[in-house]
């Protein structure tokens, strides 16, 4: 039977869980933050809730995030970055979602009246962004590929141990017989197990946050010297 040894790896967050966690870690509550940062609870709330659309506006929301990094010891820049990247992909679903006045019927002549072209824009614009979006969908619910380098299925050995070596993305949560492994930052993993006489047979499994399960099965089989 094989023996592994449990390890922790850290996941993909959202801005919002980052703060939410950070806050909660340091025993601090809202009433209490708000005291040191002067920032409204409602506005602390909002910020862990990622609800953007709901801040006054912008340049509050940045000085906020930043202000919330300092007082819990966070990388204002990362969190910054990561505010940008979510209000522009919020501001998007946004546009997609929003409602569109009804069509109309022209005239043939009318076809290419300069509003007629800008509204034939707009739709290759948001067919392009659904389009867009759909991709990114797939990026994130598809599971995440799992190279093994060694050993190969169905591998015979006579050794008590063996390492598996290969290769995944840095974000992915990966186990083996359900035992999490650690990830270098490249996502590439090294893992020793100890090999019981006869079959052994291996489960790699590979998940992302949101994304479905990569199960990999391997068969090694390990030989007895007496034999």
């Amino acid at each position: 039977m094989a023996v592994f040894r449990q390890k922790k790896i850290s996941r993909g967050q959202t801005l919002a869980d980052k703060l939410n966690k950070a806050r909660l870690e340091s025993g601090l509550s809202l009433e209490e933050l708000s005291q040191s940062t002067k920032i409204q609870p409602k506005y602390l709330e909002t910020l862990e809730r990622g609800d953007y659309n709901n801040l006054p506006g912008d340049i509050y929301a940045k000085a906020w995030i930043k202000i919330y990094a300092q007082s819990l010891g966070l990388n204002s820049k990362e969190l910054l970055a990561d505010y940008k990247i979510e209000k522009t992909i919020g501001e998007k679903l946004y546009k997609v979602a929003a409602p569109k006045s009804s069509s109309k019927n022209f005239p043939v002549f009318d076809i290419l009246a300069p509003k007629n072209l800008k509204r034939a824009g707009i739709t290759l614009i948001v067919l392009a962004l659904l389009s867009y979006l759909g991709w990114e969908l797939n990026n994130i619910i598809a599971p995440p590929k799992v190279i093994i380098f060694e050993p190969e299925n169905n591998f015979k050995t006579t050794a008590s141990s063996l390492e598996i070596k290969g290769s995944t993305k840095p974000e992915v949560q990966l186990t083996i017989n359900n035992e999490l492994v650690l990830l270098n930052e490249d996502g590439s993993f090294n893992q020793t197990i100890n090999l019981a006489i006869g079959l052994n047979n291996l489960q790699i499994s590979a998940k992302k946050k949101h994304s479905k399960v990569n199960n990999i099965e391997l068969i090694i089989l390990r030989e007895n010297l007496n034999n």
